[in-house]
Order: structure tokens, then C-alpha cells, then sequence
């Protein structure tokens, strides 16, 4: 059963039932199935009247909400391409991508407006009940969504009114989506993901979870990664339980206790969070709702202390493992299976082994077609059907899956954000204040830079007295390095700047064993040179 299927029966069998709850700053507005299978309907007719066509490409850059999710079904309905677009990107990764994409048609809320450079030429939908008067004239602006949605209905006859769109036959092998990540090399490449790979990951998790029709979802994880996408979106779809989508990703640890779930999917950080709201109280139950019974924890590593704590108070912890490439659930616990320290065992129907490097290499119908437009990406990302991941790891005997470290410097934060440090380290050292840089950050919640700076441009710059040694621990000298860092990064994603330094007095050296002998950084080891600094840091 495909997801548009999966909407129609739930229309048809439980049309009543609450299916949807979308919290807002006022309170939470449910939909049953019923009102969404309408809502799904007028908007393929809305998407039709703007010339959606199969093939197409449509950018949705937004956070989850209703029109989010309509206009991805409409995408399925009308085999379209949808191409979820990150809202925390740069306006040059943003145009970047969807010149890359060839996106037809944007739908965007106006927060995100000014993101959209208007050289790209790109219609846009605004995703609200009225275009801001305030918006840029040179952007392709076809109207906003409430006013499109009234004219379509307007536009149509009593018998067309009453017309409802039959759901397409299934083509596993069609295109279903492209999703933008950090790839194999760096920089952002568009993950083609079929509509087979898609529904088949979903139903995977779906059986792997356990939900049933009792189970009540809280969702933040944004839709525009895949992990939110999969396991919260099309997991809720195919399952017909109850979802609620929080207002915003800021405010969502504080309104579990309003949604008062059964599951919640998410990432370290967030359940340490809510697990810190809990013990704020006497007793524990306000901050996680009444009825939580199981946590999903995916995108890093979650620390030991955290799962203890939600074990203590009698929630399943539910640790698993994949990428974009993947669906993105490659491995998952199950109830009846968990081990700490472990990402779970592969999903059924899929194999995972590790390669005579230590790599872990994954072979499933949920594996992507490779990457759009980069045949040689595709190339090295697949083997013989097998997926090269780049992370290592090792088996154990009942074949649950242990992450031991990476192939490649890809840094994951505890947010589950992937960013490959040489891309931040090439933009920084290009500038003549700075010698020599690297990015660290792997687990973490932000970025540290650690850098040794030109200190001869440093003193022309400022015609202040004192030597690097004085200098490096100033907080005056390190906010001045802080400001040169922002505007070196000014066009990187917010997820990509810099949190924190540490100022270095003196040259790396290979004689000091911290460069290779042909000069690149020898990362292990300048970390462990400042382990303690990095560790107070983070700490504090």
C-alpha cells in the first residue's frame, strides 16, 4: 500500500477519527482523515491549475505544517518530483540548489522570502493567507495559497466541485523525490529517492517500531530531512494513528506535556532537553505528557546518561542508524531488542556487512538511485548495489551494529546536522588574518575553530602591544577573531558557523607531529593536545 492508498482507506474506514493535530501559539487544531483526504484533493486540483505536470520539480521550503505535508502527497499524486529545500540554508546554498533542482515551482511561508535570491526567476506560492506587502517586486511571486485554493474551487462547475482524483497506479522505480545533503565529498548533493524506496523504508520502520492505532506521534524533526520525513510523516500515514506536528522546533520540548504523546521521534539533544525539563519538576510526568512510552533516538550518538534516564522512568529507548541515502533507516531496535551502545539490527530485507576497510556497506530496496545530475558521485557511491557509507563499524554475533568511528572528517553535531569541517576550514583560511584552522564539533550542539592567526596582520589591524601569548587568551582578541569568522561565513547555513574558539599561539608543525609531511592536519592529534581546553568548553 503506497501512501496515497493509505490516506484513501483511512478516509474511507475511520473518516472520523482524529488523524492530525497541528499546535500553534493560540492552542492545536485537529483534522480528521476525512478533512485531509479533502484537503489532499483540492490541493492536486490547486497544483493542477498552476501546471503541475509528472516530472516536475517542486521546491517546498518550509517548516512542517498542513500545506507541507498536502503538497508532498500532491507531488505523489500527480508524479511530480518534491524537493524539500532546507529553511536554515544561505541564500547562495538556497540558489544553488534550486538552480541544481531545476525546481518549476516554490511553494515558501514569507519568513523565508528574502532567502530566495530573485535572479533565479523561480514562481514562487506564498504558503499563507496573503503575500506581504513588503516583498522584494523582482521575485516571480504567483499569489498566496489561501487566495489560489479559493479560486480554484471558484473556478470549477458543481460537477467538477464534486470530482475527486483516483489514485494513480504505483511506479516504484519513479522519482518520487530529491533530497539535498552533504554527500560523499562535501559540498551538497541531491539524493534521488523512488517512490519504492520511500514507501518501502516507511513500512520497514513502521513494523520495526511497533506502533499501532493507539500510538500518538509528537513531531519537530524537520520534514525536509529524511528522518522526520520517513519516520514521523510517512510512518504516521501508513500506521493511521495520531500525529501532532509542534509549532515550532524552539518551542517544541515545552509542549510535549500538551500533545501528551505515546512516541516521539528525535535526536540527542532534544531528549536531553526534555529529560532536564522533567527533573525540573517533583514529580517527572509534566514535562513527557502521561502517556509517553517509547523514545526513537536517531542522527548521533545518544550519551549513556540520557538513555539511563528515560529507561528509569520506564520509556523504551529506541536507538537506529541511517543517511538520506538509506531513507533514511538502515538499522533499528526493536522493544523486544535493544542494546545500549548499539544502533539496532538491520531492517528486514536489507543486508548490511562491513568491508575489508571496516566500512559499513548496506544493500535494500530502500537504497537511492544515486545522486541527480552527478553520475560520477552515483558511481562512487554504489557498488554492485551496495552502498558505501563512509562510517565504520563492527557486528556482533546476533547481528546488532556498532558505529566505532568515520572514513572520512564528516562531523556529525548532536542535532544530527552533517557538515564536512575542510568546507568551513578552506573558507576561513582564505582570509590573511588567519594561518592555519580546524573545525571541530563531532557530537556536539555547535561548532569550535580552533585557530592560529596571522598575529603580524592581527597587530597591523589593531596597533595594540603584547605578544600572541598575552593575545590568545584575551576575550577582546577572540571576539575581534569572532567577527572576522562570521564574515567569512556569512553565506553558510546556520548550522555551519561558529560557536566557539580557541586561539593557538604558535604554528602547527609536522615536527611537532600536528601536520602530515605534506602538510595537512593531523586531526587525532591536535585534539588530543587540547583535549581538556575542548572538554571545558563544551562543558561550559
Amino acid at each position: 500500500m503506497n501512501f496515497l492508498e493509505a490516506l484513501q482507506s483511512h478516509s474511507l474506514h475511520q473518516p472520523d477519527q482524529l488523524a492530525l493535530q497541528v499546535l500553534s501559539p493560540e492552542g492545536g487544531h485537529w483534522l480528521t482523515w476525512s478533512e485531509l483526504w479533502d484537503a489532499f484533493q483540492e490541493t492536486v486540483f490547486v497544483l493542477q491549475n498552476l501546471g503541475v505536470m509528472r516530472g516536475n520539480r517542486i521546491g517546498i521550503l518550509s517548516e512542517n505544517s498542513l500545506p507541507w505535508i498536502l503538497l508532498d502527497l500532491a507531488c505523489h499524486q500527480l508524479h511530480a518530483v518534491s524537493v524539500p529545500l532546507n529553511t536554515q540554508l544561505s541564500q547562495s546554498q538556497l540558489t544553488e540548489q534550486l538552480k541544481h533542482s531545476g525546481v518549476s515551482l516554490l511553494f515558501t511561508e514569507a519568513l523565508n522570502l528574502p532567502l530566495v535570491d530573485a535572479e533565479v526567476g523561480v514562481p514562487i506560492v506564498v504558503t499563507g493567507e496573503a503575500v506581504p506587502e513588503s516583498v522584494n517586486a523582482d521575485l516571480v511571486i504567483i499569489g498566496a495559497w489561501n487566495s489560489l485554493v479559493t479560486a480554484s474551487r471558484m473556478g470549477r462547475s458543481a460537477e467538477i466541485q464534486n470530482a475527486r482524483w483516483a489514485v494513480p497506479a504505483s511506479l516504484p522505480d519513479r522519482i518520487a523525490s530529491i533530497v539535498y545533503t552533504s554527500g560523499t565529498t562535501g559540498e551538497a548533493k541531491g539524493v534521488m529517492l523512488t517512490e519504492d524506496n520511500l514507501v518501502f523504508n516507511a513500512e520497514m520502520a513502521l513494523k520495526r517500531y511497533q506502533f499501532d492505532r493507539s500510538t500518538h506521534q509528537f513531531n519537530f524533526l524537520p520534514f525536509f530531512h529524511a528522518f522526520g520525513r520517513t519516520c514521523d510523516f510517512y510512518v504516521w500515514l501508513l500506521g493511521g494513528h495520531q500525529l501532532t506536528l509542534a509549532s515550532d522546533r524552539q518551542a517544541a520540548s515545552h509542549e510535549v506535556a500538551q500533545a501528551n504523546p505515546t512516541h516521539i521521534n528525535g535526536v540527542p539533544y532534544f531528549f536531553e532537553k526534555l529529560l532536564i525539563l522533567s527533573q525540573q519538576n517533583e514529580v517527572p510526568t509534566p514535562a513527557l505528557g502521561e502517556r509517553l512510552i517509547q523514545i526513537n533516538s536517531g542522527g548521533a550518538t545518544l550519551m549513556k546518561s540520557i538513555f539511563d534516564g528515560f529507561t528509569e522512568l520506564d520509556v523504551a529507548v529506541l536507538e537506529g542508524y541511517g543517511l538520506t541515502e538509506t531513507s533514511p533507516v538502515a538499522t533499528l531496535a526493536g522493544r523486544d531488542a535493544i542494546k545500549y551502545g548499539s544502533v539496532g539490527r538491520a531492517l528486514d530485507q536489507t543486508e548490511i556487512k562491513i568491508n575489508s576497510e571496516g566500512e559499513v556497506i548496506i544493500r535494500g530496496r530502500h537504497v537511492c538511485a544515486g545522486y541527480y545530475r552527478n553520475a560520477q558521485e552515483s558511481d562512487q557511491l554504489l557498488s554492485e548495489g551496495w552502498l558505501c557509507t563512509g562510517d565504520l563499524g563492527t557486528l556482533d554475533q546476533d547481528g546488532f551494529l556498532y558505529l566505532t568511528g568515520r572514513k572520512t572528517e564528516l562531523i556529525v553535531t548532536s542535532s544530527g546536522k552533517n557538515i564536512w569541517p575542510q568546507t568551513i576550514e578552506q573558507l576561513l583560511s582564505s582570509h590573511e588574518g588567519i594561518e592555519q584552522v580546524m573545525v571541530v564539533g563531532d557530537q556536539q550542539k555547535f561548532l569550535t575553530a580552533i585557530i592560529v592567526p596571522n598575529w603580524e596582520y592581527f597587530a597591523d589591524s589593531t596597533d595594540v602591544s603584547g605578544t600572541p601569548e598575552q593575545w590568545k587568551d584575551s576575550p577582546n582578541v577572540e571576539r575581534w577573531f569572532q567577527y572576522l569568522v562570521d564574515q567569512c561565513l556569512e553565506n553558510r547555513a546556520a548550522y555551519e558557523q561558529i560557536g566557539q574558539l580557541v586561539l593557538m599561539s604558535a604554528l602547527w608543525t609536522s615536527e611537532a607531529g600536528q601536520l602530515t609531511s605534506k602538510g595537512t592536519l593531523r586531526r587525532g592529534v591536535i585534539k588530543a593536545q587540547l583535549v581538556d581546553v575542548l572538554d571545558r568548553l563544551y562543558r561550559g
